[in-house]
């Protein structure tokens, strides 16, 4: 690629009005003029160079559920594919600001379902496909490889022009340290997205066959990344001054190497996961004890010893001030200037607490409410002392910093409402055709999809109503509990049992679960299985709504476990609705008995071993509270419901976040009593007002029986036909096994016709 510095250079002044620090990167020096060794003769200058590169990578990250996805960054406006298709988020809904218009259900069509490139709409690959062979190096569609050159570009020009310029050692590793860690970062994203890809280190390393680079196999990817992220640690700090406060750290590079280790041992990659002297999980255990001892040595992991702590982690700790529990975080602004925002509180924040009475928040799926454990840690089960009905009672104290319901109080300091106001979420007819919902939407549609509960994890206080999204909450991207958890499950897949479970106490002994006589509820975990599936379950909790899950879903394959799953290949109805017990275990799958990867079946897989059940041929599903349905309220929302001025609703102290134990019971007693002498009823929406009311349901009949159709060849994207089409000058490139090697489109009646040849999961 030519003239790298001078595209780096152009790109300075744009980009550094959405750097990722108010500190670090911003620079108002006009660059597009000066030549490369007029920007590393200063130490300021090349800097702000850096700062082009954090910016492509994290700049346009502004919602914690997103996760962390360098390449996909784009996709995030319209909630992106792989982010909702885990039990978080209903699909296909709009509210809040979400609009997430590909949900994953099955809609009958034969003719996109395995063409190469249409699992999503135009996703981005390793370069943004073109029929112009010359507009492919495309810098601004944060695509992988012209962002590596750039990268590899900065890094030879530290080297050859810095520091012959200016002689400060410490200075030149520290950048050249930072860049390293974003090339890394950048090709693991891209490795978990489409499986192996050419590695250059610089932008020297040329390819056996010139710049014909072969896909690598993904053993080789993980080592070259391994290996960039220990160099970048190396070059590193643990910790910044608070004025470079949110720079990649040693720390952070040698969590990411837990983190990239244990994806390699996982599933999707490693067909020998289910043998206890695995050499991938070794390596993955080796390099989280590692981490943990170097975010303990710096001086991380120690702020969370309360569930109080564990919340105000999120929010509290201000831009430039060292947060412990965050190994990498990504600043924000609250200098509405710069554009650099975190608009979580946008998502999230009904319209009871803002003036826009039409948001109504992220509704909790039923599968996310009944996931918590109890008080002790138990699971919520009706043996355990769970109660449907009193769902929010004697629950995990996380329950109460995720989950919003009737009654609680939305913090807002400041206020220009009348006060910090309750929230109340129930349904009342409206008309004779109408229902609408207490949370303020108005419209019919706006009682669909809802829930009893809505999403209040990481809510910031601060954010004064108006300022939704703007808010400058930093965004945690990778927590110290993680490297806990990561440690729990290489234990686990190790069969050491009493390791793993010594390690999710630590976990939840900081939001104050006693050990109690039962392992903080955990029990007796007796085979490596059950150790396995109860950290999974572990982090699905910790992790909740913070853009990790379908992670952690894809590479333990639990959409369907390793055993196929086709709707094409069962019968469908005049409405495109198929049954999804007989599409379990047909079609393509990764497990397929060839090449030392076990033959998984619909009775023998990986949820079977793990005693769960499969997400794929599921919908979200949810309850609600609905109120004297059989008689008409003309109540416009917000502030009024039709019972806005009931003597039992005005009863019930508000509900926060930091309540007491004593206090919140009083309140639920309070709660009971409103819902008890008001006639509450609790059901699914589909049957309580009608089938399009329901979570994943639409208006008509075919949409109303969509359900999940996640099929084995989506863990690993393929390869945009542009990209190796032979007629394209790429016929070198080789398919992502599973997809199809002509854009054409497929019978529907064979897997044999998914003929790619690039392998991803192999065994050691």
């Amino acid at each position: 690629m030519k003239n790298i510095i001078y595209i780096i250079l152009v790109c300075i002044s744009a980009v550094l009005s959405t750097a990722c620090s108010d500190q670090f990167l911003q620079d108002k020096r006009d660059y597009n003029n000066l030549i490369t060794e007029d920007v590393f003769k200063d130490k300021t200058q090349a800097t702000a160079v850096l700062g082009t590169i954090y910016s492509q990578i994290l700049g346009s990250y502004n919602a914690p559920v997103c996760g962390s996805d360098p390449l996909m960054r784009q996709a995030q406006a319209t909630g992106g594919f792989q982010y909702f298709l885990t039990e978080e988020i209903p699909s296909g809904y709009a509210g809040s600001g979400i609009s997430i218009v590909s949900d994953g259900r099955y809609n009958g069509n034969n003719d996109k379902t395995t063409k190469a490139g249409n699992h999503i709409a135009n996703p981005t690959y390793w370069n943004d496909p073109r029929d112009n062979a010359t507009n492919y190096n495309n810098y601004t569609r944060k695509t992988l490889f012209p962002n590596i050159f750039l990268i590899n570009a900065y890094i030879t020009e530290i080297d050859r022009t810095g520091r012959q310029q200016i002689k400060d050692d410490a200075f030149w590793d520290k950048l050249k340290g930072q860049a390293i860690f974003a090339r890394a970062w950048l090709y693991f994203d891209a490795i978990r997205l489409w499986g192996g890809v050419p590695y250059y280190n610089t932008e020297t390393d040329q390819a056996v066959n010139g710049d014909r680079s072969a896909r690598m196999s993904i053993p080789d990817c993980i080592e070259k990344i391994c290996t960039d992220f220990k160099k970048a640690a190396d070059l590193l700090p643990a910790k910044w001054e608070s004025t470079d406060d949110g720079r990649f750290t040693s720390v952070g590079a040698l969590a990411m190497i837990s983190r990239v280790r244990l994806y390699a041992a996982s599933p999707v990659f490693n067909a020998s996961w289910d043998n206890t002297a695995s050499k991938r999980w070794q390596a993955a255990l080796d390099a989280s004890l590692a981490a943990e001892q170097a975010a303990n040595t710096a001086g991380y992991g120690t702020s969370i010893t309360s569930i109080d702590t564990w919340d105000k982690a999120f929010y509290t700790y201000a831009s430039g001030s060292f947060n412990p529990e965050a190994i990498i975080k990504v600043p924000k602004s609250d200098v509405t200037t710069t554009g650099v925002f975190n608009v979580w509180e946008n998502y999230i924040r009904p319209g009871a607490a803002r003036t826009n009475g039409t948001y109504s928040g992220i509704p909790a799926p039923e599968q996310m409410i009944t996931l918590f454990p109890m008080k002790d840690g138990s699971r919520p089960t009706v043996a355990n002392g769970y109660d449907d009905a009193k769902f929010y009672r004697n629950r995990d104290p996380r329950f109460y910093r995720t989950f919003a319901f009737s009654g609680c109080q939305w913090p807002i300091n400041g206020s220009t409402l009348s006060s910090n106001p309750q929230i109340w979420l129930y349904a009342y007819k409206y008309n004779s055709t109408t229902y609408r919902y207490s949370d303020g939407t108005q419209d019919d549609n706006g009682a669909m999809k809802k829930s009893r509960a809505i999403v209040w994890k990481m809510a910031n206080p601060a954010i004064g109503v108006g300022g939704e999204a703007t808010g400058g909450t930093d965004i945690m991207e990778y927590r110290y509990s993680e490297i806990l958890l990561n440690v729990a499950e290489c234990y686990a897949a190790q069969g050491n049992t009493a390791k793993c479970t010594e390690y999710l106490g630590k976990v939840r002994t900081r939001v104050g679960i006693p050990q109690g006589t039962n392992n903080w509820g955990i029990g007796t975990l007796d085979t490596k299985y059950k150790a396995i599936e109860a950290t999974l379950y572990e982090r699905a909790i910790e992790f909740a709504y913070e853009g990790k899950r379908s992670w952690d879903m894809r590479r333990w394959l639990l959409y369907e476990g390793g055993a196929g799953f086709d709707p094409r290949l069962t019968a469908i109805d005049g409405n495109n609705i198929y049954d999804p017990e007989t599409a379990w275990g047909l079609g393509w799958k990764i497990y397929d008995g060839k090449d030392g990867r076990p033959n998984y079946t619909k009775s023998d897989n990986i949820l079977t071993k793990l005693g769960l059940t499969r997400f794929a041929g599921t919908r979200h599903n949810s309850k609600i509270w609905a109120y004297n349905l059989g008689t008409n309220y003309a109540v416009q929302g917000l502030p009024a419901h039709p019972l806005s001025a009931n003597a039992l609703l005005t009863a019930v102290p508000a509900i926060t976040r930091d309540m007491t134990e004593t206090a919140r019971n009083a309140a639920f007693d309070k709660l009971d009593a409103f819902y008890a002498g008001v006639g509450m009823q609790t059901g699914d929406p589909s049957t309580l007002l009608g089938a399009k009311y329901g979570m994943d349901r639409g208006t008509d009949v075919k949409s109303q029986g969509f359900l999940f159709a996640w099929r084995g060849w989506y863990y690993v994207y393929p390869l945009h036909y542009d990209m190796y089409n032979p007629a394209k000058g790429n016929s070198w490139l080789t398919q992502t096994v599973g997809w199809m090697v002509a854009n054409a489109t497929p019978t529907g009646t064979s897997s044999a016709e998914q003929d790619g040849t690039y392998v991803y999961c192999t065994p050691e």
